[in-house]
């Protein structure tokens, strides 16, 4: 590899990690209990962020270091630490370690993704959805947040979002007085002192005046963070939902976090539901008759979901994989897509119930034929590889185009990989090359790998070998073995 251009390669990532070659108190290729230092990655009120790897197992993690004990923040990080260690819930980081260095304490987590800045409007209302469900199962688990905002919220590279920053987590229905209070413009200020907890543009009134949290407070955090999603300007269709969910009463907000996630849910659904009427009034469809019947079949399934009793159908904390599986299983049966969605993935993995991919590919076919964009995207990949069915490239193409175009990530992987190979469709490098690279600026890894391929052996894009290793390095600092194994090759 040019020695030049390994430089400029490296130049950039300090540039996209250090602030300068001191950033914090760990230096890069420092070892801390088996923990290799990557990168610096910032800090907060009272802690530093490692990007680390594991040099025994290859693991990628961020480690958390405190570096400030004042004002009680020893206690609180001590909090974080506890509850990534033992909630053990999906909607939580992954906790991978602990143990002090120079006398102040640490843990490692695992190395998430943070939201693209700004969100694409369409991925928007998905995403504030899987949002709600990810506080609704900290909920479940017995805890109120009391901090949420964008900032708190990273994702998975699959998408899933998780919560962090937890030092103000409490066990609902504790009465416990706040002895934490936050600075900056983490602080409300009344009569010249600080009162409460939270940040001033997420917390809700009662919560920064009072010092009073609910399940209702995270809720009120939510409509705020959905606003900020939509940089302020959210479209008519959930601007009732977010008046709701920011009431001032707390009695006037959605009674839990399923509840605002439920009628964001129903403000997309009857809008489908409008536009299908639409075209059918219009008789748009009418010279397409083999259209007609799945539209109707559409709306149909439609107003049966609306009659459903609405319930969280995420799976609990202390629930085993045999019980989801049984309580899901009528909710998938009456039509609930998100029901549908689990009952595939416990067939698929084996999950609560014998591994049987047939029954798996029969449930992602309901939920993607219903239109869930992950059903979608799965049942491409089983018709790719012959996961449960025959293999059919060219129908795992049409399954992969519907997902993409609703923003799963995924999906455009896949399609862009067939555009590239001619799989089920004609080989197209441009246009393969393009779906990967929108796949790739929203953070996904194998999309990104596949984009630094593209660049280096010019596939559907002029050779750039320097935009192509900066591709493959981002996609290896999200922890892609095969961008790792073409770095180390070349």
């Amino acid at each position: 590899m040019n020695r030049g251009l390994v430089r400029r390669v490296e130049d950039w990532l300090d540039s996209q990690s250090f602030r300068s070659s001191s950033g914090g108190r760990l230096t890069r290729g420092a070892v801390v209990d088996g923990w290799r230092v990557e990168a610096y990655l910032g800090c907060g009120l009272s802690a530093e962020v490692y990007r680390v790897t594991n040099v025994r197992f290859g693991q990628e993690g961020a480690l958390k270091l405190l570096v400030d004990e004042s004002r009680g923040l020893k206690e609180r990080f001590l909090t974080e630490s506890d509850a990534i260690r033992f909630l053990r819930i999906a909607a939580l980081p992954r906790f991978m370690g602990s143990g002090t260095f120079d006398g102040a304490p640490y843990y490692v987590m695992e190395y998430l993704q943070p939201l693209p800045d700004p969100m694409p409007r369409a991925d928007v209302p998905r995403f504030a959805n899987r949002l709600a469900k990810a506080v609704q199962a900290l909920h479940d688990a017995g805890y109120v947040h009391r901090d949420l905002k964008p900032h708190n919220v990273l994702r998975r590279a699959s998408g899933e979002p998780v919560l962090i920053d937890l030092g103000l987590i409490k066990r609902r229905g504790a009465a416990v007085a706040d002895s934490i209070v936050r600075h900056g413009r983490g602080v409300s200020i009344i009569d010249g002192r600080p009162v409460g907890v939270g940040t001033l543009d997420y917390a809700a009134p009662e919560q920064l005046l009072k010092g009073e949290s609910s399940v209702q407070s995270d809720v009120f955090a939510l409509g705020k963070i959905l606003q900020a999603l939509y940089e302020g300007r959210p479209p008519q269709s959930v601007k009732h939902v977010i008046r709701r969910a920011t009431r001032e009463a707390p009695g006037d907000r959605y009674a839990s976090a399923a509840d605002f996630a439920a009628a964001l849910r129903h403000r997309n659904r009857w809008l489908w539901l409008v536009l299908t009427l639409l075209l059918l009034a219009a008789g748009t469809v009418a010279s397409y008759p083999l259209f007609r019947p799945q539209l109707l079949r559409l709306a149909e399934q439609f107003v049966r979901r609306q009659a459903l009793p609405e319930e969280s159908l995420l799976k609990r904390s202390d629930e085993a994989d045999d019980a989801y599986f049984k309580r899901i299983l009528p909710a998938a049966e009456k039509g609930v897509v998100e029901a549908q969605v689990g009952l595939a993935e416990s067939y698929f993995y084996g999950r609560g119930t014998e591994t049987n991919r047939v029954k798996a590919v029969r449930w992602y076919r309901l939920a993607a034929e219903a239109g869930d964009p992950e059903a979608q995207a799965s049942l491409g990949l089983c018709l790719l590889r012959g996961y449960g069915c025959e293999r059919n490239a060219t129908e795992a193409v049409v399954w992969y185009e519907r997902a993409a175009v609703q923003g799963s990530l995924a999906a455009m992987n896949d399609l862009a990989f067939c555009l590239m190979h001619g799989f089920g469709i004609g080989k197209d490098e441009e246009k393969g090359f393009n779906w990967a690279l929108e796949a790739a600026k929203r953070g996904f890894a194998p999309a990104q790998t596949m984009v630094g391929e593209c660049y280096l052996d010019g596939r559907g894009v002029e050779v750039n070998v320097e935009r192509g290793e900066t591709w493959l390095y981002r996609a290896a600092r999200l922890g892609n073995k095969r961008a790792k194994l073409l770095l180390e090759t070349r």
